[in-house]
């Protein structure tokens, strides 16, 4: 069994309730539900968020009126057609091109290597999100992102100040000002239209209005602001600690031309989508979902009030021996047919989040993450500077803690 990562006192006592638990359905505090078991997670999170009509423009707030209603599946569907053109081999020969320029930056000295995976991630999917800002806009959603990320990934008791509270609000502003400016210059024809996900909701506009459309486009920028660098950081790590699945990988990938691994990684290399669908399952960030119910539930054992929390964990769901074999061992060979661990029920593997709100960019995250090991693994050495101190720690989400190093080019 591998080592144990650290947890935090609640991840901890969670997970321990978890196992103890038949049921897989406890009260975590007062008015939060924790709900692990993953059939009764999947119905209670369809159930509750089988409205996904958007909030009232903030206009019509103000004048007390009711908004055209509109419903986030419809953005959702808007954004499909743009995802596959973003998802095809030119669009992913982009994606790594952007990330190869990323890295090259950061190559060569010692770097905190946690950091690196999310800065690459993040800056690499900026412009399939909103391409083509003007440099100071561009400065001012990036300058957003990094607020985000340092209250996601801040470890220890380092308290938030009044000023840097003030400071990320400011930020969050600047950045909601650019998207709304891009929004307005698009429609009014003053900036041209561009392939990304900008790009339809710039044809909703009348009828969702400018809040509401530039609450949908930085709503996919602030998903991009933790959880895919969490996971690049996660991958990174076993890289580095896993000599015999390093040159597994290099040998694999080395031979791919990468026109075919372009067109489609999955299928071009099976032994890395192994490993990145392990690493997904071991790390898989966040650790938790809260969520907030809308409207009185009766699921199964479940029975909640409208305005009541539940709480849901693809990391525990992952980890959990009733529906894994040897579930905190890392072991990539268990997505193989035959394989003695063997593969899951099928609800129990939500590394992208349970429908209706499943994250559509499945896919193309699992092709970046691909990328990004194949990057590490045929265009640089990963040397870490203390090997033994590097850890991993369970708290919003997984981090490697200590991880500096360098990625020296081969």
């Amino acid at each position: 069994m591998d080592a144990a990562p650290e947890e935090s006192e609640f991840v901890r006592e969670v997970r321990a309730r978890c196992r103890a638990e038949e049921s897989g359905v406890f009260w975590v505090r007062d008015g939060e539900l924790g709900v692990f078991d993953p059939e009764v997670a999947r119905k209670v999170h369809a159930r509750n968020f089988a409205d996904l009509t958007l909030a009232d423009k903030l206009t019509d707030v103000v004048r007390g009126r009711t908004s055209e209603p509109f419903t986030w599946k419809d953005v959702r569907a808007a954004w499909l057609p743009q995802l596959r053109r973003l998802s095809d081999a030119e669009g992913i020969r982009q994606l790594g091109a952007r990330m190869e320029v990323l890295l090259e930056a950061r190559a060569g000295r010692p770097l905190d290597l946690m950091w690196v995976a999310q800065e690459v991630i993040t800056q690499s999917l900026l412009p399939l999100i909103v391409k083509s800002l003007p440099a100071a806009d561009l400065a001012r959603v990036l300058r957003d992102q990094e607020f985000k990320l340092t209250r996601l990934l801040r470890t220890g008791p380092s308290r938030t100040t009044f000023w840097s509270e003030v400071r990320s609000i400011l930020a969050q502003m600047r950045s909601g000002a650019a998207i709304r400016r891009e929004l307005g210059g698009r429609a009014s024809g003053r900036r041209p239209r561009q392939l990304d996900l900008t790009d339809p909701i710039v044809d909703l506009l009348p009828m969702l209005g400018m809040d509401r459309a530039v609450d949908s486009v930085t709503a996919v920028i602030t998903a991009t602001a933790g959880p895919p660098g969490a996971a690049a950081a996660s991958l990174l790590y076993e890289l580095a600690r896993r000599p015999d699945w390093l040159a597994r990988l290099t040998d694999e990938l080395g031979a791919v031309p990468l026109p075919d691994f372009h067109a489609e990684p999955t299928r071009a290399a099976p032994v890395t989508h192994r490993f990145v669908k392990e690493v997904l399952r071991m790390w898989g960030p966040p650790m938790f979902l809260t969520r907030n119910v809308k409207t009185d539930l009766q699921v199964d054992a479940v029975s909640l009030k409208k305005d009541q929390r539940y709480f849901v964990s693809p990391y525990l769901l992952h980890h959990d021996p009733k529906h894994w074999k040897d579930p905190d061992t890392f072991d990539p060979e268990r997505w193989l047919p035959e394989a003695p661990r063997g593969a899951c029920p099928r609800a129990s593997y939500v590394p992208f989040g349970w429908a209706p709100t499943a994250c559509i960019g499945a896919g193309l995250g699992t092709a970046q993450l691909m990328l990004f090991c194949h990057l590490l693994v045929t265009r640089y050495r990963i040397q870490l500077s203390e090997p033994g101190a590097v850890r991993m720690r369970l708290a919003a989400m997984p981090m490697p803690l200590d991880f500096r190093g360098t990625l020296t080019p081969r």
